[in-house]
């Protein structure tokens, strides 16, 4: 990460250099070149204090929310420096804001490419045991072996059908030096557990791991919001729901705004470009308009390109009557993965998402997000049960959790967890990091029919 980062905060600024010498020819290029190094070192510094080097376990969000801060002090810092020392006239406001900007965009992607990297050569991440009972404790052995990319490398898991049936595990030091040898993080999993059978776990082998990880229970509660309290002399947890508070709808509903307002000189000669070589494919309308949920689950009419060829409806209807596997199919995710109405030019729409382009008009009417979970029919409802309180407490999306997640490939239920986690973990840095990652996953092409 380290490597990753000065990388990439000497390419940025050597790029606003180079850019800005291209407009003033008369600063001196070479007295900035000096001390580019030193300029860097200031930033690895503040990542260093907060904790990015190696940032195991703050999830990409979190490590998101950093950076930005971070670098963005950073330079404020140095101004003041400048400032302070007498020299502001000698340096430029522009190579200082063209440099912040190139940091901001790159480091994080940096990283993520560093991360992939040194996964596949076996030199990313810490080996962990994790502790508990079996259900739970084999749950999160198995998904961190699948996500390599978080970290923590489970090398031992110690399962019993009670986290207090696991206490023979820890009895004898002899046993303990060789099973827990070169590793220092422990994951303890509670379950069903009582705080107090954790507690006794947690004073038993506080001498035996650097760090001891506590998973209270499965549920997805995100580690933005949730801040250690504490109450005289016990530990509380409070969980913030950002998305009930107004202050913080309004910066999402402006969010919203400013990037398509932004965008504007881009989506209109789409708009008219891709309702040309609709019109050229097929014999129909451009755009194709559907009913669906929306906040507070009333219905709402979404927009989108038409991809279909013409009594779609009506085509499937026959499909689904005539050929059982697609009918389950469809029962299970409401599509299809080889769908005979899709057109030439639809199924290109289709798998580059940009079918769904004209929901720009949704948004601008405040009916949707640019970011949010996907506007769902009445029909899958019962998929979501009791989630589906907490799905209607926020507008639907463009595109959302599950989009960056595996599109269409990923199962019903997970889709439905990932929505609700969005929910309840809502940030503006969460919105950043799904649009970012929308747009690699659209050129990936992958999981989108």
């Amino acid at each position: 990460m380290l490597l990753s980062d000065l990388l990439c905060l000497l390419s940025s600024s050597i790029l606003a250099l180079v850019l800005w010498y291209q407009v003033r020819t008369d600063f001196q290029f070479e007295r900035y070149m000096l001390i580019l190094v030193p300029v860097a070192m200031c930033f690895i510094v503040v990542f260093f204090s907060i904790g990015l080097y190696p940032g195991l376990g703050i999830g990409p969000v979190e490590e998101l929310r950093r950076l930005t801060i971070g670098s963005f002090f950073v330079v404020i810092g140095l101004a003041a420096l400048s400032f302070y020392l007498g020299s502001a006239g000698t340096w430029s406001r522009a190579i200082l804001g063209l440099s912040w900007f190139f940091i901001t965009l790159s480091v994080p992607i940096s990283r993520k490419i560093f991360r992939r990297l040194a996964v596949r050569s076996n030199a990313w991440g810490m080996p962990v045991v994790v502790i508990g009972e079996a259900t739970n404790a084999g749950a999160v052995y198995r998904k961190l072996r699948r996500r390599p990319l978080a970290g923590f490398w489970p090398v031992l898991c110690l399962t019993a059908d009670s986290i207090d049936h696991a206490a023979p595990f820890f009895k004898g030091k002899d046993t303990n030096k060789s099973l827990f040898k070169g590793i220092h993080i422990a994951i303890i999993t509670l379950g069903q557990a009582s705080l107090a059978d954790a507690k006794n776990i947690l004073l038993s082998k506080a001498h035996e791991f650097q760090r001891i990880i506590v998973m209270v229970d499965e549920q997805l509660i995100g580690p933005l919001w949730v801040t250690p309290l504490h109450l005289v002399e016990y530990l509380g947890l409070e969980v913030t729901h950002n998305l009930l508070n107004p202050l913080q709808k309004a910066v999402k509903r402006l969010f919203d705004l400013v990037l398509i307002l932004l965008s504007v000189p881009f989506w209109i000669p789409f708009l008219v470009i891709v309702a040309v070589l609709i019109k050229l494919d097929s014999p129909g309308p451009v755009f194709y308009s559907q009913k669906r949920l929306g906040y507070d689950g009333k219905e709402i009419k979404i927009w989108k390109f038409r991809s279909m060829s013409l009594n779609a409806d009506k085509d499937l209807e026959r499909l689904l009557n005539q050929h059982p596997p697609s009918k389950l199919e469809w029962e299970q995710n409401f599509k299809l993965k080889r769908d005979p109405r899709v057109t030439r030019f639809g199924n290109f729409l289709r798998r580059t998402s940009l079918d769904e382009f004209p929901q720009i008009w949704n948004i601008l009417w405040g009916e949707m997000s640019i970011i949010g979970p996907r506007p769902i029919v009445r029909e899958e409802i019962p998929l979501y049960g009791k989630e589906f309180e907490i799905y209607k407490q926020v507008l639907p999306g463009l595109t959302g959790m599950w989009q960056i997640s595996g599109r269409n490939d990923l199962p019903y239920r997970e889709r439905v967890n990932l929505d609700v986690y969005y929910v309840q973990n809502w940030s503006i840095w969460l919105d950043i990091h799904i649009l970012i990652h929308s747009v690699l996953t659209v050129l990936e092409g992958r999981g989108a029919y």
